[in-house]
């Protein structure tokens, strides 16, 4: 590859569940940006396993991915993928905050690290053609990882929903369907495990905001952008320095969106059309007894985000 522009990230960040893969997809409508779904997946397993691109084609034979990962590897370096991989769980855990914090730094593989990725958004930008690169990774860890890079323009949209409606969905049970995008046993997951898990990842999420101040971080709520998705899309165009008002239109009249190619997320990006609705079943469905329990460890949250 010839020696690259500055890249303009769009960073998706949060908790599982709270409507990353769909603004993922939404954004992707927009001429200009690629709707990539969560990048940190692609070397960590999908490549690997030959899962499902949203596309509908397990992702060696997807003519984009494919395409991206032969230039980002230069021919087809089969290690690459594994090493890159390894540098990915140093780099892109909470953990990563540890060291930035201890002002210990981020150690002498890190650069590694930022040539290959910067390397690898390189490869999506050209083989796509478009100005910004959604990547709905969601972890707190892999955006500050993503901050360091020179030549990466990152802006971070924190989406956040209402705890009780992450915890209700986190509640139900899935088989392993591989061509619907669930690649294992999707297994219940106890309330109280998420709420503190909610709490922490927002609040390293807040922490980056903080650290990278506002013109980098603007927080959306699914519930705001599922209701009036017009209103949604100009806050986030003008964040990003894009014109998404035809895409908010079209969401707010009804119109439904198609996926690209999105790897990972939610089993929502293998439908082959989506129609932009409020899941607020939890408020009629869960048990009074698990939203109190929610509460009693996420309460403070809930109020700083306006649910209480």
């Amino acid at each position: 590859m010839m020696p690259s522009q500055p890249v303009r990230i769009a960073y998706i960040a949060g908790y599982g569940r709270s409507g990353t893969t769909v603004l993922d997809i939404a954004l992707g409508q927009h001429a200009g940006v690629l709707g990539a779904g969560e990048i940190t997946a692609l070397t960590r397993h999908v490549w690997r396993h030959n899962e499902y691109c949203a596309c509908g084609n397990p992702i060696r034979d997807c003519a984009f991915w494919s395409k991206v990962i032969q230039e980002w590897s230069e021919g087809g370096d089969s290690n690459l993928v594994s090493e890159y991989g390894a540098l990915q769980e140093k780099f892109e855990g909470l953990p990563v905050f540890l060291s930035v914090l201890s002002g210990m730094g981020l150690g002498k593989l890190f650069p590694a690290y930022a040539l290959h990725t910067k390397r690898l958004f390189d490869a999506m930008a050209s083989c796509s053609g478009r100005q910004i690169i959604v990547d709905s990774s969601k972890l707190p860890g892999r955006a500050l990882a993503l901050a360091q890079i020179p030549g990466v323009d990152m802006r971070i949209i924190h989406v956040v929903r209402d705890g009780r409606g992450v915890a209700w969905s986190l509640l139900k049970a899935y088989d392993r369907d591989v061509k619907s995008g669930l690649q294992k046993e999707i297994k219940p997951k106890p309330v109280f495990r998420t709420a503190l898990r909610w709490n922490i990842v927002n609040l390293a999420v807040e922490y980056l905001s903080r650290k990278l101040g506002p013109q980098k971080v603007m927080r959306v709520r699914y519930e705001d952008f599922a209701s009036n998705p017009a209103a949604a899309m100009q806050q986030i165009g003008a964040f990003l320095e894009l014109d998404l008002s035809q895409v908010g239109s079209s969401l707010q009249s009804g119109a439904s969106i198609e996926p690209g190619h999105q790897v990972a997320g939610s089993r929502l990006r293998m439908r082959p059309s989506i129609a932009l609705t409020k899941d607020e079943t939890w408020r009629t469905g869960m048990p009074a007894a698990q939203q109190l329990s929610f509460q009693r460890l996420g309460g403070w949250m809930l109020r700083r985000y306006g649910y209480l």
